[in-house]
């Protein structure tokens, strides 16, 4: 354990190429970070006749900035120095690559891995990789692109095979007949704008203030049954974010499954009991908060029933999916939907 009582990162067994240093992360360096997300997407996707990403991304860097407050630990970055062109000499240190993860009890999460595009190929992505990995037994998990075959061999190589894939559904339902309705006798409740009491009106943009402490109790089990793991502050994190918190409960008052849903659109983290349809719910959430233009969720394809009402009510899936991969079976990924590709 470290001085915080989390477990330690594995050894380091590669060392960095020539010219590069790598270091654990700092707020300073999360512009540079969104900069190699960014080129590192646009070089594959872009020859692959998508749409290029857009230079700012507000929801990245409110995420990294999440995993680092979180994980100070497990966010590192790789720089090399290069000339600033002011005087002989003069240089500075660019970050080219970066990787960060979330531990999550049992659970390490590799939430993101990128490398600027000229400086692949070197074993860069290995090296950061090492100075994260968990040291213990822990659950090793990743949400990988399938076009990227060095990538998935490298994760495969340290257990996380990849094994399912989750694709994004995105839109707004027009054919309102085939969204699955809540059983009879679940009650909604969902938190209110400024507090973290329950509302049954729906309305409101959420808040990052503390749920209840009874009902975040109920939600934290619930977690551990589903996905293996509590991750309260992640739950915090949404709600700061403006994600309003859905909770159901069946006819005997038993906490039977919760959602998030947003203004912008998005809709995870989900988790349900044995009783309670996962489609039922994100059909909830898709009228909950009614977004200012189409929804977005991410569904593995283990929660085919979901993915089957989705597309028959409008939405499409957009882009490729994604594949999550693990070195062991740690979710019931029928019954959980998670936040995004880079946080569970």
């Amino acid at each position: 354990m470290n001085q915080q009582g989390l477990p330690e990162a594995a050894e380091p067994a590669h060392s960095a190429p020539d010219g590069i240093t790598v270091r654990p992360a700092t707020t300073d360096d999360l512009a540079a970070c969104e900069d190699v997300w960014r080129a590192g997407l646009n070089d594959y996707l872009l020859p692959l006749g998508q749409l290029e990403i857009p230079p700012d991304n507000a929801q990245l860097r409110l995420l990294h900035a999440h995993l680092l407050a979180t994980d100070p630990g497990l966010f590192w970055v790789a720089t090399r120095l290069e000339p600033t062109g002011t005087a002989p000499g003069d240089a500075r240190a660019s970050v080219v690559a970066f990787a960060a993860a979330a531990r999550r009890g049992p659970t390490w999460f590799l939430s993101m891995l990128f490398v600027r595009p000229g400086e692949q190929g070197r074993g860069l992505g290995r090296v950061l990789l090492d100075r994260i990995l968990p040291a213990d037994g822990a659950v090793r998990a990743v949400a990988t692109d399938p076009a990227q075959p060095i990538s998935n061999g490298l994760y495969a190589s340290v257990g996380m095979v990849a094994r399912i894939p989750a694709f994004n559904l995105v839109g707004r339902p027009t054919r309102l007949d085939r969204l699955v309705p809540l059983p009879t006798g679940v009650v909604t409740t969902r938190t209110a704008e400024g507090s973290g009491s329950g509302s049954g009106s729906g309305s409101g943009s959420g808040s990052g203030s503390a749920l209840d402490p009874q009902v975040a109790a109920e939600i934290d089990d619930l977690d551990r049954e589903v996905l293996g793991f509590a991750h309260p502050a992640d739950h915090a994190f949404l709600r700061s974010g403006g994600r309003v918190c859905s909770t159901y409960r069946d006819a005997s008052g038993r906490l039977a499954g919760y959602g998030y849903t947003s203004a912008v659109g998005r809709i995870g983290p989900v988790a349900v009991q044995p009783n309670l349809p996962l489609a039922a719910v994100v059909a909830d959430l898709l009228t909950a908060v009614p977004p200012r233009g189409a929804s977005s969720v991410w569904v593995t394809g283990h929660a085919g029933p979901t993915i089957e009402m989705l597309v028959q009510a409008g939405l499409r899936i957009e882009g490729f999916p994604v594949l999550l991969g693990w070195n062991r079976a740690f979710a019931a990924f029928d019954r959980y939907i998670p936040t995004s590709p880079g946080l569970l």
